[in-house]
């Protein structure tokens, strides 16, 4: 296991009192294998997959042994436990690597929301002496703050998301279907290395205010807002990040409202830095957009994004965590006029010092072609 998630396991360990966690979910699977299981990202049920890790940082992984040589050539973990699904029971697999691990009578943090009930009973009756803990928030707490090597995965898909959406603007034109531009942003993201497309937003004029809009063949027209919205892969680490753009010709409205929006953006990244807490980052959020006369239309400014696209931490009015360098933030002061939406999205890294913008690529002007 690579060392430094050996380490963030170690202390949500410590945090949480167990003797061993186990991933069950594919994003906690894919943290401590160091890779994305392919059979469990296509959510083939039959398959189960695990990563078992105690105290002392000892880890392996229970997988099918059709993804073997997979694991071989691409996990950081050696200790490897492959069953055959039609003739094997994979939780007797499992409950024999927990023993192995010394934790068969310990404190086993287990993603309960994550594991088949029927799973969980087999499991259970396996391993008799072992106390079962809900898992869950102590992968939160592990993944909250990233790795150098998550970062360069984070950084990589949030560049590629940010030249993706650029370039694809000078093809923009009044006209042209909203799947003809979601098709050559698609292009230019797998053309810059793109491992995977999880979804590309865009949606014009009255669609732009949907939460998440499938292309359509509506064409663009002149004066309409488009919102674009880019979720790409690298290593399993995902970008999302985004920009309304106009077409051939701009209000004066829509040009106030997009800088209103890229002022209160501005406030919370002034205000990010470790000690600060996400509620801090809501007020700003609040009481700037209030100078505008705007008010929030989502219940959340931004999420935690990694492994997962919406994860731990989240900024809301109910939300309270404290900010460490190392966490990762998807930040969306998006506004609507009526029925019409206007994105915005920024990726960011809190360090030591404040704040790394990820999707810098794009200016404070509202982008208006075509």
């Amino acid at each position: 296991m690579d060392r430094d998630i050996r380490e963030r396991h170690r202390l949500a360990m410590t945090e949480h009192g167990f003797d061993a966690m186990v991933a069950y979910s594919k994003e906690n699977v894919a943290y401590g294998a160091g890779y994305v299981v392919p059979s469990q990202h296509l959510g083939i049920r039959n398959r189960q997959f695990a990563v078992a890790v105690n105290a002392d940082g000892n880890a392996g992984m229970l997988l099918t042994a059709n993804e073997l040589q997979e694991a071989k050539a691409r996990s950081t973990l050696s200790e490897l436990r492959p069953y055959d699904e039609f003739s094997e029971d994979p939780m007797a697999v499992l409950a024999d690597l927990l023993g192995e691990l010394g934790v068969a009578e310990g404190v086993i943090g287990l993603e309960m929301d994550a594991i088949p009930a029927d799973r969980w009973e087999a499991l259970r009756r396996l391993l008799p002496k072992a106390t079962w803990a809900h898992g869950s928030p102590a992968f939160h707490r592990a993944r909250m703050v990233k790795t150098p090597s998550e970062l360069e995965k984070l950084r990589k898909a949030a560049h590629i998301a940010d030249i993706a959406q650029a370039e694809a603007h000078a093809e923009v034109r009044e006209g042209m279907t909203e799947q003809e531009l979601y098709r050559i942003i698609v292009d230019r993201a797998l053309r810059h290395g793109a491992e995977n497309i999880l979804m590309v937003q865009v949606a014009t004029a009255e669609r732009s205010s949907f939460s998440n809009p499938t292309p359509s063949d509506r064409p663009l027209r002149r004066g309409d807002v488009v919102k674009i919205d880019t979720f790409v892969t690298e290593g399993g680490y995902m970008s999302d990040t985004g920009r309304a753009i106009v077409i051939g010709e701009a209000t004066h409205e829509q040009r106030d409202v997009w800088a209103h929006m890229q002022d209160t953006l501005a406030a919370v990244h002034e205000a990010i830095r470790p000690g600060a807490n996400t509620v801090d980052l809501w007020q700003v959020f609040v009481s700037t957009f209030a100078k505008f006369e705007m008010a929030p239309v989502i219940k959340f400014l931004g999420h935690g994004l990694g492994l997962s696209l919406h994860e731990e931490p989240f900024i809301s009015a109910d939300s309270s965590t404290v900010l460490e360098a190392g966490m990762v933030f998807a930040i969306e002061p998006v506004y609507r006029v009526g029925d019409i939406g206007y994105h915005l999205e920024d990726n960011v890294i809190v360090t030591e010092a404040g704040v790394e913008n990820m999707t810098s690529h794009f200016g404070r002007e509202l982008i208006v072609i075509g």
